[in-house]
Parts: structure tokens; sequence; C-alpha cells
């Protein structure tokens, strides 16, 4: 029979998959349920297109925004009917990095141009030829981004959305002025500074503010934007939106249905956030209560995700805030300490905890000191196995005293038979005598877990890592696109990632290695292939994950084999191990693990006698 060696190393194998399968399937983040069939995600335009808005059902109450002819809003508008008449045009302000483009009528954002992060796409179905363009935001004809109050003396309910705005450029603040009768007048001011994606934006209601009734309420509809390449772990999984209540920790929306959420309370700030990028408007004080809505869009349709917001805003002379767009670089979102970094999808368990104060602080010394984030994630590794090697020395030590009970548990096998439960009975009564712990193997394995749950959601979520190349990898963000079939494989994909290959080739050679030092002869057929199996299964889980996380796991299992041939080799001595052991027999330990084997032990006998007294019964 084989091995408990084998045994616990299989067990410990299959938690670990198990594990890891049930993280990705239930834990990690979805895309949506029931994907519409994609029509034309081979080929996207170089410039973002308009999106079909026409098919995505809007509010009732936008949908009669736009209702009526000018005569009948001059009539309803009050003090700001001067306002629904002007020029509509473009008016910018820039700094050194991004370029905000808006439109007088309205006075919204038009489009956010940043200038030192580009898009992948792809120009054919092959994914063979790729370019880069610019990255936007805010730029999709379908967005909104409109105030709603009720005037006194206007039976209408105000839009600013029909309003049109004079424009003032005075150095890097840009003042937009519906102005009105009276002096009455809705402003909005930006100011923009070097060295930021944030806007300082307030909006100021001089003569106008004692004249409102109710709440003002910002509207705002915004297609985000496909800035990364296909892939079914990249931003279709993390694209979503977030809020944080002021005195509640942040809430997130599914990234995998339609859904919405309403705020019990004020809110600090709402985000919608892409894979690597996100637009966020953070209050001076606080929004008196939002409403957050999400759409996932079909795989054909320009944009991936439509978020629709409502937040409603204190009524006074004025209003601070400030609009952020730009990159999820965890820093940056830091200082403006509100957990703003909480929208980089690192997690929120204890992975997300590694992930934000061990693993990225680790990674961002590695590579400030490499310079290359190929480099880096060797460098990571390294660290990462010489870190756990404790326990893997204590995995290969418990081996070795497995190992070393062989001519026992031979000696039992012969003695028992096919009897399987007395020979377990039997076998952990050895166990206990001779002080050997058969969980050693697989438990170190156990608590290892916890750094491999945060790697997996920290290499697609670390803006780092976005079109970053490393050896063949163009972007170590999504999959290493290397061989592809031209059609999809159910469940697999249309493409094989050499990262993967090579590191379910390495694990395949690992266990190959593994079974040369056990007698593997008197094993079960099915559990001698189960171990070959498994990586397998894995190269369908991993086929379509970054590749910054399988090249991680190829070095990182390339490590291992190097660590577990020297230690076999030089540091672990199998005669005395097995001198050791015997020596045990002779002062048998009576610890928690010893009294839980005798427990064990008992169970299994009290079992075994009383499945005896049942074939007795039957025989009578």
């Amino acid at each position: 029979m084989q091995q408990k060696t084998d045994l616990n190393t299989i067990i410990g194998l299959l938690l670990i998959f198990v594990l890891f399968f049930v993280w990705s399937k239930f834990f990690a983040p979805k895309p949506p349920v029931k994907p519409e069939p994609q029509a034309s995600t081979d080929t996207i335009e170089v410039r973002p297109a308009d999106v079909d808005t026409t098919t995505i059902p809007r509010r009732q109450a936008n949908a009669s925004l736009d209702a009526g002819g000018d005569a009948t809003a001059n009539e309803h508008y009050g003090l700001l009917a001067p306002a629904l008449t002007g020029e509509d045009k473009e008016v910018s302000l820039e700094n050194d990095l991004m370029r905000v483009t808006f439109s007088s009528k309205g006075g919204q954002i038009k489009k956010v141009f940043l200038k030192h992060h580009v898009k992948t796409v792809l120009l054919d179905k092959k994914r063979r030829k790729k370019a880069k363009e610019p990255v936007t935001l805010w730029d999709n004809p379908g967005n909104r981004f409109e105030y709603h109050f009720k005037l006194d003396g206007a039976s209408d309910s105000i839009n600013t959305a029909r309003l049109y705005f004079t424009p003032h450029l005075s150095g890097n603040v840009l003042t937009l002025t519906a102005q009105g009768a009276d002096g009455a007048a809705f402003q909005q001011v930006y100011t923009i500074r070097d060295g930021s994606y944030a806007l300082d934006y307030e909006i100021k209601l001089p003569g106008l503010a004692s004249r409102v009734e109710g709440p003002i309420v910002l509207r705002t509809e915004n297609y985000l934007n496909k800035l990364e390449l296909p892939s079914p772990y990249g931003e279709k999984m993390y694209a979503t939106a977030y809020y944080k209540p002021v005195d509640d920790d942040y809430e997130k929306l599914s990234p995998s249905k339609v859904n919405e959420e309403k705020s019990e309370g004020p809110v600090k700030w709402v985000s919608d956030a892409n894979q690597f990028f996100n637009s966020t408007l953070i209050a001076r004080t606080s929004f008196e209560r939002a409403s957050v809505e999400l759409t996932p869009l079909k795989d054909s349709d320009k944009a991936i995700k439509l978020i629709r917001k409502e937040l409603q805003i204190p009524v006074g002379e004025r209003f601070a805030m400030t609009f952020y767009n730009g990159p999820n670089e965890f820093e940056r979102l830091r200082q403006f300490h509100v957990d703003l970094e909480m929208v980089i999808p690192f997690g929120r368990s204890i992975f997300g905890a590694i992930n934000r104060w061990v693993i990225r602080p680790l990674f961002d010394f590695l590579s400030g000191l490499t310079g290359q984030v190929g480099l880096s994630i060797v460098l990571l590794t390294l660290i990462v196995k010489l870190a756990v090697y404790p326990l893997t020395l204590k995995s290969l030590k418990s081996q070795a005293k497995m190992r070393a009970l062989k001519p026992e548990l031979d000696a039992l096998k012969k003695k028992y038979g096919d009897d399987q439960q007395a020979y377990s009975a039997a076998t952990m009564k050895l166990y206990q005598e001779y002080g050997v712990n058969p969980m050693g193997g697989c438990l170190p394995m156990l608590l290892q877990m916890p750094i491999w749950f945060a790697l997996y959601r920290f290499f697609p979520g670390a803006i780092n890592f976005r079109q970053q190349r490393f050896l063949w990898a163009d972007d170590l963000s999504t999959y290493d696109d290397v061989i592809h079939f031209g059609h999809k494989i159910p469940v697999f994909g249309d493409h094989i990632s050499l990262f993967t290959l090579l590191w379910v080739i390495s694990i395949l050679v690992y266990t190959w290695y593994n079974s040369k030092q056990i007698d593997m002869s008197q094993a079960n057929p099915s559990m001698k292939y189960i171990q070959y199996i498994m990586p397998l299964m894995f190269l369908f889980v991993l086929n379509s994950y970054a590749s910054g996380l399988t090249a991680y796991m190829l070095v990182s299992n390339s490590l291992n084999i190097a660590q577990t041939f020297i230690t076999k080799k030089f540091v672990i001595d199998d005669e005395k191990v097995r001198a050791a052991v015997l020596k045990n027999k002779e002062r048998t330990k009576k610890g928690r693990f010893a009294t839980f084997q005798e427990r064990l032990a008992k169970a299994i006998e009290e079992q075994q006698r009383l499945q005896e007294q049942q074939k007795k019964g039957k025989r009578k």
C-alpha cells in the first residue's frame, strides 16, 4: 500500500485545489451572469464610439428631462430662463497629467484625457495586431452630469443640462456661469493643479440659494469605457461602483448583475471604478444621501458598465467637492485620507490586508530597487519562499518521518491484509507510539494559503503590472496570449498561456520527482494518478488569469523544486531521522496531538467493534 506520506501529500494538494477553486468561484468577483454572445469584441475601434443607449431604459425622471420646447421651458424656468439660450462651445483645463474638456451646454465634463496612460485595442480577430491609444474618461455621448432642483417661481423642475454656461478661464481656474435674471446664477468652479488628477470643484448659487425649494440632486450617468483587453478575469470582473458612508465602511456594488443601493445616511464619496482607473466625487463635508445603480452591458456594446447616481446636496450658497479622474495608484488615493484606496480590488478580508500592507509595499520597494517589474516578481518570489521555508522544512521533515516508518507500516499491512479498519486503527497507534504527526506534511501547505489567495487578487488588481512586459508577456495584468486557436474552447478559452503551461509542467515534474522518493507499488491506482490530474485542472483555472500571477507561480515552483532537492540532499539525513523516530518509542510523548490520536484510534476501534457485532447479528 502507498505510504501515508504520499496520502498526506495528495490530501494536501486536494485541499489546496478545493480551496483555490472555491475562492475563485465564490469569493472572487464574478463576470456577469448569463453574458450575452460576444458579437464584436474581437475588434475595438480606436476612438470611443457612441453607446446605443436606446437599449438601456433610463429612469422615468430622466426620460422626461427634455420634454417640451424652449418656449415651454422659458415659461417655467423662472429666474434661470435667460440661461436657456446660448452657444455650445468647448473649453479646457490642463496640467502635466491630464486635459479636461468641458461643454458650455450643461457646464459638464465632455472628456478627461490622461496623458501618461494608454489603452490596448485589438485590430484583428486573431489578436495578432494591437495598438495603444490614450485613456479617456467621461467621453461617451450618453453620459450625463446634471443638477435638478425646484425653484421658487418656476413650475418646472430645473435641469442644468438645459442651461448654457458662460466660461471664464483665469489661470488654472475655470468658472462656468449659467446667468439668470436679477443677478441670480448657477456657477460651477473647477480648479486644476500640477501633479494631480483631482479637480477642486465647487457649485455656487449667488442670488439663487434662497429661492431653491427642497434639496439639490446631482444625477450622473457614466458609461465606463473598455480600457483593457477582453478577459474573463479582467475589467468585466472588477469594474463596479463604490460609495463611502461617513460613519461606516465603504460599500461595493456587485459587478456581475443589475443592482442598486441607497445610503441610509450621509455619504463622503462615490466612485465609478474600472479595473485600473476611477472617477470619484468626494464631498468636503458630505452628501446628504446617495443612490447608486450599476448595469452590466452586453459584450457587443462599446462600454462595459453603466453607473447611475443620485446625490443629494444640501441647499446653500456653495458646496465644495473634489472630482478625481485618474489611475488607481494606492499612495495617490490614500493621500485623500477618506479610504479611497479601497476601490483598488485587493479584497476587504485578511487577504486584502496582506496585499495592502505587506505585499504592496514590499513590491513597491523592490520595483524602486530594480526598476523592472519582471525582476521584482522574481525577487518577491524569492523573499516569499525564504519566509515560508520553515514551514517547507517542517513539511519535508514530516515526510521523512513517515518514510522512516515504512518497515513498520509494511508489517502492519501484512498482518491485517485487506482489513482496512483494523489497519487504520493500528496505524494510528503506531503514530502515537513513535510520536509522528501524520498531518505534518499538509498543514504547512495550508498555512501558506493566505499568501496564495492574496496574490490571486494582487496581480490583476495592482496597476503596477498594467502593460508591463516580462519575457514574452506583453501585459502582466492579463494572460500572456502566446498561442491562439482562432476559436474558443469551452471553459479553456481561445489561447494557451505559456506561463501557465510551464507552471503545470513544472508541477508534474515535481510530482514525478516526489513519487520516486516513496514506494508507490501498493497505492490505489486512482490515488496514484490524481496527483497528475490536479495540475491539469489548474491549467483550466489559470489559463486566462493575470500572467503576473502565473509567472510568480512558475518561479515559485522552480525554487520549490530546488529547495526540496537541496534540503533532502544536504539538510535531512534519513538515517538520523529513523534513529530519532525509534528513540521516540522509548519515551512516548503525551502531548495534545498524542491525545487526539488516542481518541481517534479509540473511535476507529469502537466503530470496528460495532461492525463486528452487526456481522455476528446477521449470522444468527
